[in-house]
């Protein structure tokens, strides 16, 4: 049996805010998902007729409060039968919710997957920011990888677009700012939208209030050289608080 190897380099670069729930006393703040992979990536067969003796692949996870893997997206591969291979895995697998402040939140979180078939060696790793910004944008690292706006043929252009429902009274401190990560596919839809964890923490209201209506965005579908592209975006939030 393979036994991948898990780099314990938790960062959450995501979090999708829930409202407010009470502190447990003696709770610890934040504490990460846990992944339990009860199912082994396997290396893919079609890889090793090619002639491919080594493979990358990630893969962006969405983990809801009860556990369950609520979406999950391929962010970038060497060559598509190591997305598939991961992704057969991981649907796979269980997870235990990360709880913030004592109580269960789901997150967005960053993997990835080496496959060397030497010694048939699998390793799924949870991306630290700077694994996540050297592996997507060195060049040729990938044949399939999300692209930055700035690659694009033309800016994303929203063509629908949902206002936060929030009461005034929650921005309490005058205009709060929040900022939402996520992805666009090449049908134009918003996938893994999630805001920090130091974001979230401390605007957890608002920051479920902004995720939520950015879910329902639409835009035009993104293309990099005129072909159909995945890419990486951020949108701003302004929440103003109610008028004396």
């Amino acid at each position: 049996m393979l036994h991948p190897t898990r780099l314990l380099r938790f960062l959450l670069l995501g979090s999708l805010g829930l409202p407010g729930a009470p502190a447990l006393a003696g709770a610890p703040d934040f504490v990460p998902m846990k992944m339990i992979q009860s199912v082994n990536p396997v290396y893919p067969p079609d890889a090793l007729r090619l002639g491919i003796t080594t493979g990358e692949a990630q893969v962006s996870i969405q983990i809801d409060a009860a556990g369950h893997l609520a979406d999950y997206l391929v962010t970038a591969y060497s060559h598509p039968a190591f997305a598939d291979a991961a992704v057969a895995a991981l649907k796979q697998w269980q997870f235990e919710p990360a709880l913030l402040r004592g109580q269960p939140v789901s997150v967005t979180e960053d993997l990835a997957f080496s496959f060397r078939s030497g010694a048939i060696v699998i390793e799924v790793n949870v991306l630290t920011i700077g694994d996540f910004l050297n592996a997507r944008f060195v060049p040729n690292a990938y044949s399939f990888r999300a692209c930055p706006p700035g690659q694009l043929d033309r800016l994303p252009t929203p063509i629908k677009v949902v206002k936060p429902d929030y009461a005034p009274a929650q921005a309490r401190r005058g205009p709060t700012h929040i900022v939402v990560s996520f992805y666009i596919d090449p049908q134009g839809h918003v996938r893994l939208p999630a805001v920090s964890y130091a974001t979230n923490r401390s605007n957890q209201e608002l920051s479920a209030a902004a995720v939520t209506a950015l879910e329902q965005w639409q835009f035009d579908p993104p293309r990099s050289r005129k072909q159909p592209a995945l890419v990486q975006a951020q949108q701003d939030f302004y929440f103003r608080a109610a008028s004396p």
